[in-house]
C-alpha cells in the first residue's frame, strides 16, 4: 500500500510535491465525483448565462434541506436577510452543500483505487468550474423556490429553516442539457484541457 501511494504522489504532482499537495489533489477530484453523482437531482433554471471568460452557458440548480447542523457549519447569519445575501463559491461551495470531507489517507486510498489519471481529470474538471467562477452556494426560503425544484426536495423537511442552492453554470445550451456525470464530463471537457503540458514534454 505504501508503495502504491507513492507511485501515486509522484504520478499526480511530480516527487517535487508534498503528500499534503497530493492530498489536496485527491480531494478536488472527490468533490468533482460527489458533483457529477449530484447532477441527476438537478433542474435547469433561468435564461443563458455565460462563463467568467464570456463562454455561453446553461445554469443547472441543486437543492438540499438547510438543516441546522449545516448552517452551524457553514456559520450562516442567524438574520434572514442577511442569510440571504451570503453565498459561498467553489470548492467551499460544494462542500457547505454536502460533499464530504476525506481524511488524508482515506483520500489518498481512493486516488490509488480510481488511479492517478483520473484523479488528475476529475481535478482538473473542478479546477475550471472554479476558475470559470461556476459554482455558488445560496440560502433561499423554502416558498420562494421555483416548482421543478421544490419537487426535486426530500419530503419531510418541511420544518427545515429554508434551503441550500447550488448553482452549476456548465458550457451548454440549454437543449444540450442532460443531467448525468457523463454528460457533465463531456461538457467541460470540449473546453478545456484535462491534462496540461508540462515543460520538457
Amino acid at each position: 500500500m505504501i508503495l502504491r501511494t507513492l507511485s501515486l504522489l509522484r504520478s499526480l504532482q511530480g516527487a517535487s510535491h508534498t503528500a499534503k499537495d497530493a492530498q489536496a489533489t485527491v480531494q478536488q477530484a472527490c468533490d468533482y465525483r460527489w458533483l457529477r453523482g449530484e447532477l441527476h437531482h438537478g433542474a435547469v433554471s433561468g435564461p443563458a448565462t455565460a462563463l467568467a471568460d464570456g463562454t455561453p452557458a446553461v445554469t443547472i440548480i441543486l437543492a438540499y434541506p438547510a438543516t441546522r447542523a449545516r448552517l452551524a457549519g457553514g456559520r450562516w447569519p442567524e438574520a434572514v436577510e442577511e442569510r440571504a445575501r451570503c453565498f459561498v463559491e467553489g470548492a467551499h461551495a460544494c462542500r457547505a452543500a454536502g460533499a464530504p470531507a476525506y481524511r488524508t489517507l482515506e483520500s489518498l486510498s481512493r486516488g490509488v483505487a480510481v488511479g492517478a489519471v483520473s484523479v488528475l481529470k476529475d481535478t482538473a474538471r473542478l479546477q475550471y468550474l472554479i476558475d470559470q467562477h461556476a459554482l455558488r452556494l445560496t440560502w433561499r426560503q423554502p416558498q420562494h423556490l421555483p416548482d421543478a425544484l421544490a419537487r426535486r426536495l426530500t419530503t419531510g423537511n418541511a420544518a427545515t429553516p429554508g434551503v441550500f442552492l447550488l448553482s452549476l453554470k456548465v458550457p451548454a445550451r440549454r437543449e444540450e442539457v442532460e443531467l448525468s456525470g457523463a454528460w457533465l464530463d463531456r461538457a467541460l471537457d470540449r473546453y478545456r484541457r484535462i491534462l496540461p503540458r508540462h515543460s520538457g514534454h
